[in-house]
């Protein structure tokens, strides 16, 4: 966690070091989104508290660079080849986005007060994974149970979504957005695709689970929300050429 914290805090820092007029610092909650291997199961059973924090610098009127911090739980239940089945894990991620704006907007102005937007770009995200050889069992019933496992997972992930935003004054937005994530790792689950196996070619015995590979899984976690931002000017002053440059 500290480590995740560190990385968000020196991407900030770089972004902010070739700053030149505006950016916005903004706060976001909400709640997580789940497709995976459990079926049955509304993507958004229950509430699930996500919070963050992220910084945003101001390319101009038309796009934006994000970078992101979200912190919060993820948890699905239903069934997994009609065996119940669930999960319910804390997991960080961290994203850097390009925010490109459908309408021309800067925070504060009144010629444009609001813009619905898209995004898209890179992250990692964090979370601890187990796999229950009692759960795989009864899954498969007549396949060798592999070893228990714990560990921690880092996952490369694809961010991308869409919101609106708001200027309500000088300094201050508040907009909604829908995010998902296309990540590449199965465990986010816990099931790491349990059908799917390594098998002996002499005697046809399957002897190890086979995870899915590197871009054939069904984990795709997702986030909705609400966030609220705060214009910060770069310089002493603002640059009023910042303003007419881009329109």
């Amino acid at each position: 966690m500290r480590k995740i914290v560190l990385v968000f805090t020196a991407i900030v820092l770089t972004v902010s070091g070739f700053a030149q007029k505006t950016a916005d610092i903004g706060i976001w909650g909400g709640s997580s989104a789940y497709w995976g291997d459990i079926k049955e199961a509304p993507p958004m059973q229950t509430f699930n508290l996500n919070m963050g924090a992220f910084f945003r610098y101001n390319f101009n009127a038309r796009v934006a660079l994000r970078t992101m911090f979200l912190t919060g739980s993820i948890s699905s239940e239903g069934v997994v080849e009609d065996i119940p089945f669930s999960f319910k894990k804390n997991v960080q991620d961290i994203s850097v986005m390009m925010e490109v704006n459908y309408l021309k907007y800067i925070l504060g102005n009144k010629k444009t007060p609001f813009t619905p937007y898209i995004l898209g770009g890179l992250g990692v995200t964090y979370f601890p994974y187990a796999f229950d050889p009692a759960v795989f069992l009864l899954i498969n019933p007549d396949y060798p149970v592999p070893d228990p496992a714990e560990e921690s997972v880092i996952g490369l992930t694809v961010p991308f979504g869409f919101g609106i935003k708001f200027s309500i004054g000088e300094r201050f937005g508040i907009g909604a957005e829908c995010q998902m994530r296309k990540l590449f790792s199965d465990k986010l689950d816990n099931a790491d695709d349990p059908l799917s196996f390594e098998v002996d070619n002499a005697d046809g015995v399957p002897v190890t689970v086979k995870y899915t590979d590197f871009l054939h899984n069904n984990d795709w976690p997702g986030y909705v929300g609400i966030h609220l931002t705060y214009k910060i000017f770069l310089e002493k002053k603002a640059c009023p050429a910042y303003d007419r440059k881009y329109w």
